[in-house]
């Protein structure tokens, strides 16, 4: 059989060879080429990056010089004084005394050409006053001259600058400064301004050096009109004549950016340039190169590749034609060969004599002749072995597993004994039935459309089937359903295997009756919980009316209290009763005594209450315990001394805290109060102590009482609890004390403590953090 040329393996060999040439060559010119440009694209970058920044940086720096130059001449107070004279005069001065000003001008400017010597290049300066009118000038004809609408008068009033303009046909630097008295700078209005004059010497320098910058390179500055203000190194006299809106002028000017990029230049030739962005003094620096002259050495590197190529591609060519047919003349014998091998000529050598792969291969092809009809007999041998295994495997599962068979259409074709066994139907009865024989009506007719839909898709099915037996006895089964696909992908029959698994579904239904039995028992429980829930929320409605009624007690005690704390004190003034007896006055203080005790008392049943609601009020604030020692020092000292106390206070001096202030004092008045009553009547001794401690200030109340018991000792802070009744009945107090005290200490973000000892008195402490946590006004 005739092929192409094109599919033979000479020209493949050839056109293999061909492109991986052309393919290795192209990739590395590729390479070359890109990692050449990029080189290049770096170092000009670089370049023209540091060339128009360190010339931008010296123009600046150049800028600032001249103007403070100018500056300095302009603080010449002779000058200054004349300025302000002739303001003032207006042209009423004598000529006597214009010539006298116009001689100290000339000997200062010309002390500063002297001071700064020549390189500055100051050519003419002119001083206006105030009014715009030039008072003095280096050229006289310009004296008198009103400039009062002058663009740069008008500027310079307020600002010093600098310019490049033509002046005569020739560029020029003017530098304009406002003129100050008596160094006034920026305090006081201007008296006037100074306008100078001066070459462009220093700044051509700066730009005109184009060394290292090519055949096409150049400097050049641009104002924020887009014109030209330097020297072209094309165009002849280009400055103020010329104008430049390309992108790295707009990008100035417009955004105040400086860019590096390949743009058309004011010529409209593409050029690489680099600007120094300099709005605020109203230009733009550009150094630019010729885009051609930077990429010629890369042009020059493409067309040496193009050639190289061309000669590279034409040797390939001639190697792969030699080498495809060294190969292809051997595999066209091998070709042949086969052919006849194809056509059963075993007896028929290949004619291909050759050390390479190719010899190699034909001796495998000889040795592949000579073991086809071994491997025929080995296959027919393998044939007989696999059927002996199928029959084997087929005997063992009808020895262990329910088994039966159907057709595509679901009629039995064959089961096995152990089906015939489960089902108590002969073999006989079963083949050519349906499955629907054995139909206990358990399952819905769902379940097997379900099941018929899953094995006509050619889907394995998997899944329990309870059945009903011949003699109308039930049987579980656990079934997979396999189809058997035929040529065209349908199944063209069915294999069912069975597990007996009745004896299990028998005990789960009896583990389901005792789960049920359980849910029974856990209904019960559900309604026990239901019941004690009600209880739960009527105690807490008969608590919260409990709480209630003793807010509303305790206000309604309070109420009449202070009409009668008030009356005691005019009572016992003598405007109304007149003078009291001893008696009489013993009296009423009987009664302001216990109604202020009864007052105390309701206090703290309310603020009892306000703990128990968490509706207790803090005002934190910045807290001296100084000053809260000392308050508490002044109220106590009347009680102190009428109850023959010695009373001693020991505080670390200059601590603070933020907290508040009067709940602190009155955790120390509940403390001390306790302390007083406690103390032995003869010798009874208290001490407050504050310091210092890990953070904290800590409070201390120490005295001799008799101490606490330590089995009491954890109920101390407890509403309502007294250590004895006898005590009590003795000393009085509601109990609220401690418990007040504690709420509001916790309240604080702090902790309160005893340490007591029976027969050794008692020493109650708190601590507060210097800075509270939380600041929210309820605890």
């Amino acid at each position: 059989m005739h092929q192409p040329v094109f599919l033979s393996i000479r020209s493949k060999i050839t056109f293999v060879s061909l492109f991986l040439a052309i393919t290795t060559l192209f990739a590395v010119a590729l390479i070359s080429f890109i990692s050449a440009d990029n080189q290049l694209r770096e170092r000009v970058s670089d370049q023209l990056i540091s060339e128009s920044t360190g010339r931008g940086a010296a123009i600046r720096s150049l800028i600032d010089t001249r103007i403070e130059q100018i500056r300095l001449m302009s603080t010449n107070s002779a000058l200054q004084n004349a300025i302000a004279e002739l303001n003032q005069n207006g042209s009423a001065a004598s000529s006597q005394r214009m010539q006298q000003y116009r001689d100290d001008f000339t000997a200062g400017v010309e002390s500063f050409r002297q001071v700064v010597g020549t390189p500055a290049g100051l050519e003419n300066v002119k001083v206006m006053g105030i009014d715009g009118r030039v008072l003095f000038s280096s050229d006289r004809s310009e004296e008198g001259a009103d400039l009062s609408h002058d663009r740069r008068f008008l500027r310079g009033v307020n600002e010093s600058f600098l310019e490049f303009d033509q002046v005569n046909g020739q560029r020029k630097t003017i530098v304009t400064v406002p003129i100050y008295k008596n160094g006034q700078i920026g305090t006081a209005p201007a008296i006037g301004v100074m306008m100078a004059t001066m070459d462009t010497a220093k700044f051509d320098e700066i730009l005109l050096n184009r060394k290292g910058l090519g055949e096409t390179g150049e400097v050049y500055l641009v104002n924020a009109n887009r014109t030209l203000i330097s020297e072209s190194r094309f165009i002849e006299n280009a400055a103020f004549r010329t104008t430049v809106n390309t992108l790295a002028v707009n990008k100035c000017f417009d955004e105040g950016a400086e860019i590096f990029a390949v743009y058309p230049d004011y010529r409209n030739i593409p050029i690489v340039g680099s600007s120094y962005c300099a709005r605020d003094l109203g230009f733009v620096l550009l150094a630019e190169i010729d885009e051609a002259e930077i990429f010629q050495p890369v042009t020059q590197l493409r067309d040496a590749i193009l050639i190289a190529g061309v000669i590279i591609t034409g040797v390939v060519v001639t190697i792969a034609l030699y080498v495809s047919k060294t190969i292809s003349r051997p595999i066209t014998r091998l070709r042949d060969a086969a052919d006849k091998i194809t056509k059963g000529d075993y007896t028929h050598r290949v004619g291909v004599e050759s050390g390479d792969e190719i010899g190699r291969l034909a001796e495998q092809f000889d040795m592949m002749r000579k073991s086809v009809l071994e491997t025929n007999m080995n296959l027919n041998r393998l044939v007989r072995d696999r059927t002996k295994e199928l029959t084997d495997m087929t005997n063992a599962l009808d020895a262990t597993a329910i088994v039966a068979v159907t057709d595509r259409d679901g009629t039995i074709t064959k089961v096995n004994s152990r089906f015939a066994e489960i089902s108590k139907y002969s073999e006989q009865e079963l083949i050519g039935q349906n499955h629907r024989i054995l139909k206990s009506g358990y399952h819905p007719p769902a379940f097997f459309e379900n099941m018929w839909k899953t094995i006509t898709s050619g889907q394995i099915w998997e899944g329990e089937i309870k059945n009903r037996a011949k003699d109308g006895s039930f049987y579980w089964v656990k079934t997979t359903i396999v189809p058997f696909l035929g040529d065209d992908g349908q199944p063209k029959q069915y294999i069912a295997i069975h597990s007996d698994i009745t004896n299990l579904k028998n005990t789960e239904e009896r583990l389901n009756e005792a789960l049920a039995r359980d849910r029974a028992n856990a209904e019960i429980i559900k309604m026990q919980v239901e019941e004690l829930n009600v209880t739960n929320k009527e105690l807490r409605r008969k608590d919260k009316l409990k709480d209630e009624f003793l807010s509303m007690a305790s206000h309604e005690l309070k109420t009449p209290l202070t009409p009668i704390i008030g009356w005691c004190d005019a009572l016992k003034s003598n405007t109304i009763l007149g003078k009291l007896s001893g008696e009489q006055r013993a009296a009423v203080d009987t009664i302001e005594k216990n109604a202020v005790k009864l007052e105390k008392m309701v206090s703290d049943m309310l603020d009892a209450q306000k703990l128990e609601l968490n509706e207790f009020k803090f005002n934190i604030g910045e807290v001296d315990v100084d000053r809260v020692i000392k308050n508490v020092e002044r109220d106590l000292e009347f009680v102190m001394k009428e109850n023959n106390i010695e009373f001693a206070v020991n505080a670390q001096p200059g601590l603070k805290l933020r907290s508040d202030e009067t709940r602190i004092i009155q955790v120390l008045n509940a403390l001390l109060y306790n302390s007083v009553d406690f103390v032995p009547k003869v010798g009874g001794r208290i001490e407050l102590t504050a310091e210092a401690r890990d953070g904290d200030i800590v409070f201390g109340v120490r005295d001799n009482g008799p101490g606490i018991p330590k089995d009491k000792q954890r109920f101390l802070f407890k509403k309502f609890y007294q250590v004895d009744t006898s005590l009590k009945r003795k000393h009085g107090g509601t109990g609220l004390g401690l418990a007040i005290s504690k709420g509001i200490v916790t309240g604080l973000g702090g902790q309160i403590w005893v340490d007591t000892e029976e027969g050794k008195g008692s020493s109650f402490y708190f601590s507060l953090p210097r800075e509270t946590k939380n600041e929210n006004p309820h605890n």
